[in-house]
């Protein structure tokens, strides 16, 4: 109990950090929203009206408290550009972001994990040095490179997928299916390579212990000694480098968005960025920000389920 105290307690500084971060070094950056929004041939008087409107003619203390109250009040503000609330645009737009990474992960997870477990099988041998090597090419090319090179051979030069664009689940599931295919292909590519070294390194470990040669000697098959032995012991790595995966697919998630024209937070957040329409980037932020906070406190309550030594330490 004490242990999930602590773990709840280093939230709220976490999260301190984040909002001055994501307000302060937002304002710090270049750019005038009143500019973007009236256009070059404004005035300086149509220019003042619009940052009165705005509040953006108030101090950048007054506007951090402001926001910070409307934070508490559960309001994330209203659009700098569009004028509708941040947290409608958002909801309007996670939906795309959020089937990308929870498939990505599916798929990485999936295939990663056997691949790990194989290499560590194989170790120096010819089959782990080829996976080792794949999962460095792999885990080394940008995403956007990756994402390019799909779209060209199987979009472009074999028309088998789509292009761009997304479809719902709504709409149907092999239109979604298809439309999804390319994205979290190129999202899952240094997702499997990065999971699949920690799986190696993990099993390597386990597989030297004592145990694990007794179990083999009681003439268990090695898939009953890797899966049923192995794997569970050698957990709590790959559950870590699973739960800081997503702030990968988050990362990831903005280029692939782009490359491949998803309406999700990372078109979104690009769209904000270019406006300077700072309640939605800050809103973006603070979402993600959350999300990953809660996600790594979530992966060590895991671990020190898995590990009883990590609640002492």
């Amino acid at each position: 109990m004490s242990y999930l105290i602590r773990r709840l307690l280093a939230v709220f500084p976490v999260m301190l950090f984040v909002v001055l971060f994501a307000f302060f070094l937002l304002r710090l950056a270049p750019g005038d929203t009143a500019a973007i929004i009236a256009g070059d041939s404004a005035t300086p008087e149509q220019l003042a009206k619009i940052r009165q409107a705005l509040g953006l003619d108030r101090s950048i203390v007054s506007q951090f408290f402001v926001w910070v109250s409307q934070i508490a009040a559960g309001d994330l503000g209203v659009s700098l550009v569009s004028g509708l609330p941040v947290t409608r645009i958002i909801a309007e737009r996670m939906g795309p972001t959020l089937w990308l990474t929870l498939l990505t992960m599916l798929v990485s997870t999936c295939a990663a994990i056997p691949i790990g477990v194989i290499a560590a099988r194989k170790c120096g041998r010819l089959s782990d040095r080829a996976i080792m090597l794949a999962s460095v090419v792999a885990f080394s090319v940008p995403v956007f490179v990756v994402g390019y090179v799909l779209m060209l051979v199987f979009a472009i030069e074999l028309p088998w997928l789509p292009v761009q664009g997304y479809r719902s689940p709504v709409d149907g599931l092999g239109p979604f299916l298809r439309h999804m295919f390319l994205p979290v292909v190129t999202l899952s590519i240094p997702l499997v390579a990065l999971i699949a070294r920690i799986t190696r390194a993990s099993m390597l470990d386990v597989l030297g212990q004592d145990y694990i040669r007794t179990a083999r000697a009681k003439g268990l098959s090695e898939q009953a000694v890797l899966y049923h032995h192995a794997l569970p012991l050698a957990a709590a790595p790959i559950l870590t480098i699973i739960g800081n995966g997503f702030a990968l697919l988050i990362g990831g998630a903005i280029v692939t968005e782009s490359v491949f024209n998803l309406p999700g937070l990372g078109r979104l957040t690009v769209d904000a960025v270019l406006a300077r329409d700072y309640p939605v980037i800050q809103g973006v932020i603070l979402l993600t920000s959350a999300l990953y906070v809660m996600l790594n406190l979530a992966v060590d309550l895991a671990y020190a389920a898995l590990d009883p030594r990590v609640r002492y330490t």
